[in-house]
């Protein structure tokens, strides 16, 4: 009888867990999640001209562009700029000092953030101001 109660009160825990595990999960977590508005940085290596796009545009023709050219290793392939129109284009970001538009990871071993020209890195920024220190 003890055994019973016991494995009803175990399944009970489990189910709730469960049934917390799934509402608080909410959304997919997919590429459909990323709002319209939502803009990142590219930059064409062919041309090197420097723009914002869309984030879900820029993951879903990422995609489109991994599904078309399958690997087996997994590279991010360079993207069609719109403004050369030659594969080229790839994550960037705009300095927040110098405004300099340059792909990530430019400086290598470090941030991916952190601009070759004045060495800013606003990811270095947000964590010292968060363990509190300039």
């Amino acid at each position: 009888m003890k055994n019973t109660i016991y494995a009803a009160v175990i399944a009970a825990c489990v189910l709730v867990a469960v049934v917390i595990f799934v509402v608080r999960r909410g959304g997919s977590g997919g590429v459909n999640d990323i709002p319209d508005t939502q803009m990142l940085w590219v930059k064409c290596t062919k041309c090197g001209q420097g723009y914002e796009m869309g984030e879900r545009q820029y993951y879903r023709e990422l995609e489109e562009k991994s599904k078309a050219n399958p690997s087996p290793m997994p590279v991010a392939m360079p993207l069609t700029c719109q403004k050369c129109s030659k594969d080229g284009v790839v994550r960037a970001y705009k300095c927040e000092r110098c405004s300099e538009v340059f792909r990530a990871g430019s400086v290598q071993g470090d941030f991916e953030d952190r601009c070759p020209k004045c060495k800013n890195s606003a990811t270095e920024a947000k964590r010292k101001a968060r363990m509190g220190q300039q």
